[in-house]
């Protein structure tokens, strides 16, 4: 009997398919891989290649932001060269288009031939060169460029790709805004040097800081907001240095004052608050810490309440209090926003101040009322630009005040004598900032004396000139004035200041490359002829000084211009303006500080003509204006008299009148004052005897005060309030 045989397989293997099989699926991962692989390089470069185009546009901006003249021939590094065109840059093998599209655009002032107050990309016929240029950079890489992985591999095609760069260049950049350079024999750092075209006298007046530097303030320019109701005023501060061969830029300080309507917030915990004040520390200005304290938001509204965009910052940030680390406790004025502020004025647990305790006191409309927390209250800021951003400094602090007519600073000489007077002034008051100094400020010496050609007005005492100089056929002439103000001194910088009056250096007394203290001192001279009143007594005869109510955007409004009426004889006229941050948006009082901070000069002048001097026989009416209204400024309110020869002017708060005894139906009338969507009308406190009469139209509103027949001299302190009668 056959037994079959079983065979088992007791071994194990891969037949040669499997084999074949494996490395078929080997081969395919492998080559998964090298193409993963590749396209990862491939993205890399093109990631690479976006990061280099990226630094060859900001290395294209910034060559551009270093120009070192306005103007130049083909090949100069001059603003105007900068212009369209294209170029090429090689990186890294890789090559790059540089594209660049150049919109010139020019600055229209307000007031000017074609002026609004904006930018236009087109050229004005009496403006050579541009002020701005946009520069639209685009920086591609194309098709057909290739690269290798590693040298084993062959080229590999790069993508394309551009990114796009669009930047704004001025024609005065700040040195900081460009490459900064080594001066090798100075061993230090500093910008290009920029030309700079010095301002026009007499609105612009160049200060001389000796070692052929010098210092100039921009004419304050404001704008107006829903028809007079908040005024924001720009203007900058600009020193450069001159020589033979023409003035260069050296800095700018930009300003701008701003007056806002707020709401009051205490703060609940440490993320409310606002910064301390931006303060001056001898190379530039410095922001303040952030601390938790009593803070403010905005009343701005698109419908209601239109005000500055800077009305955030300000509300925000102009407030005292708070405890911060970087408070220095041997000089507590530098984070307080007005260290002359007395002591009286700042919140205790006494007035309700709960959450406010430190801040100083802030109030309701018209400066009586103080706010409380949820409360409506109305600010005035000064404010600096920082990085690029504009931030609340502390306030302004006229120290100086002057006036005469537009004549003088014409010439050369007067010039240097106000330029000599300015800076002796400074230096007299940096001389005198000891420490503490703020609890008995220092003050100018007597305003400059006039010289002798100056026929109008004349000295500055009492003693009037005794040339002619209204006659009959006398233009008007326009009337200028100018403030002279000064930062507060820190202990920082007043030790900057010793170290160089000791003979120091800048380097060595830690201000870089200026050694002078007059340089690195924060002062600055501005125009304020129409920013603040103009009177003159006996009011409008014989002379008259232009005074309109409402400071409009641009300065378009009329102040300070005085001519001739009537017959002849002595005038006395006088400027008055608010020293502090209220000066320049021409605010009503936003606390009780007001009047005390009011600076005052005076001009004296002679008519001689024919006729006899006016005889006035009539009787004076002068009072204060306040406004109980929102977003109604009293300091825009107009008013003027009827009945036969009448004058009247408007002062810094109120008004006065001259209306004559014998006139026909006298009348007081009061106008300019009116809100969107509410009717107003103007009260009296004691010129009531007769009809009331008032507007019935809104955006004309108007009162009418019937006057006694005989008279004396009668105060009338006008209010406007909502409705259609008085009390």
């Amino acid at each position: 009997m056959n037994i079959p045989h079983t065979y088992t397989r007791m071994t194990g293997g891969y037949t040669l398919l499997e084999v074949l099989i494996g490395m078929v699926i080997f081969a395919l991962g492998m080559m998964a891989l090298a193409q993963m692989q590749g396209n990862l390089t491939k993205s890399s470069a093109d990631s690479n290649a976006r990061s280099v185009a990226i630094n060859i546009a900001e290395e294209t901006i910034e060559n551009a932001r270093t120009f070192a003249q306005v103007t130049g021939g083909v090949g100069a590094n001059a603003f105007n060269n900068i212009v369209t065109g294209t170029s090429t840059s090689s990186r890294g093998g890789i090559n790059y288009s540089v594209d660049r599209v150049v919109t010139n655009y020019y600055y229209q002032p307000p007031g000017s031939v074609n002026g609004s107050g904006t930018f236009t990309t087109s050229k004005p016929s009496n403006q050579v060169n541009p002020d701005m240029k946009m520069l639209q950079l685009t920086v591609s890489w194309g098709t057909g460029q290739t690269f290798q992985i590693d040298k084993s591999q062959t080229n590999v095609n790069l993508g394309s790709g551009s990114i796009a760069m669009t930047d704004m260049i001025s024609s005065i950049t700040s040195p900081s805004g460009g490459k900064v350079l080594l001066n090798n024999a100075a061993h230090e750092l500093y910008g290009p040097p920029v030309n700079y075209k010095p301002g026009q006298n007499p609105d612009i007046v160049s200060i001389n800081l000796g070692q052929n530097r010098f210092k100039e303030s921009t004419k304050p320019e404001p704008k107006v907001y829903n028809a007079n109701e908040r005024v924001e005023t720009q203007f900058d501060v600009v020193t450069y240095s001159q020589n033979d061969n023409g003035a260069t830029f050296l800095r700018r300080e930009e300003f701008e004052a701003v007056a806002c309507e707020c709401t009051l917030h205490t703060s609940a915990n440490a993320t409310q608050g606002g910064l301390r004040p931006t303060v001056w520390n001898g190379n530039d200005y410095t922001e303040g810490q952030f601390v938790a304290k009593a803070y403010g938001t905005s009343n701005k509204d698109n419908n209601t309440n239109y005000q500055s965009e800077y009305c955030g910052v300000c509300c925000k940030d102009h407030h005292d209090g708070g405890t911060g680390t970087k408070d220095d406790a041997n000089d507590t004025p530098r984070s307080k926003y007005n260290p002359f502020r007395a002591s009286s004025e700042y919140r205790t647990a006494a007035d309700g101040a709960t959450g406010l305790i430190g801040d100083h006191k802030h109030y309701k409309l018209g400066g009586i009322t103080l706010a409380q927390d949820g409360d409506t209250y109305y600010e005035a800021c000064r404010l600096v630009r920082k990085d690029g951003f504009f931030r609340v400094a502390q306030d302004l602090r006229q120290e100086g005040l002057n006036s005469f007519p537009a004549s003088y600073l014409d010439d050369k000489s007067e010039v240097g004598a106000y330029s000599s007077y300015v800076t002796a002034a400074t230096a007299l008051f940096k001389a005198a900032a000891v420490n503490n100094y703020e609890q008995s400020p220092p003050t100018f010496r007597t305003p400059l004396a006039m010289t002798p050609e100056v026929v109008f007005p004349g000295s500055k005492t009492t003693n009037r000139t005794t040339l002619s100089v209204f006659v009959a056929s006398t233009s008007p002439q326009q009337l200028r004035s100018r403030g002279i103000y000064v930062d507060y001194i820190t202990d920082q910088l007043r030790t900057i200041i010793g170290c160089l009056d000791a003979g120091g250096t800048g380097q060595a007394c830690g201000v870089g490359a200026s050694n002078s203290a007059l340089e690195i001192l924060p002062f600055f001279d501005v125009q304020l002829t129409w920013l603040g009143r103009w009177t003159e007594s006996p009011v409008n005869a014989p002379i008259s000084v232009s005074n309109d109510a409402a400071i409009a955007t641009g300065n378009t409004h009329d102040r300070g211009k005085a001519k001739l009426t009537t017959g002849s004889g002595n005038s006395d006229i006088t400027f008055k303006v608010n020293s502090g941050n209220l000066g320049l948006t021409g605010s009503d009082p936003i606390d009780g500080t007001y009047n005390a901070n009011v600076k005052q000069y005076p001009l004296y002048a002679l008519a001689v003509v024919a006729a006899p001097p006016p005889v006035v026989t009539g009787y004076n009416v002068n009072g204060t204006i306040t406004s109980n209204v929102g977003g109604v400024k009293a300091s825009d309110v107009v008013i003027a008299a009827s009945g036969g020869t009448t004058a009247c002017n408007r002062t810094l708060t109120g008004f006065q009148c001259v209306v004559p005894f014998s006139g026909s139906d006298p009348r007081l009338t009061v106008s300019n004052y009116f809100k969107k969507n509410t009717t107003l009308v103007a009260c009296s406190t004691t010129l009531t005897n007769g009809n009331l009469h008032t507007g019935t139209v809104v955006a004309d509103n108007y009162t009418r005060f019937d006057l006694p027949q005989t008279g004396n001299i009668l105060s009338a302190n006008i209010y406007i309030k909502s409705g259609t009668t008085c009390p």
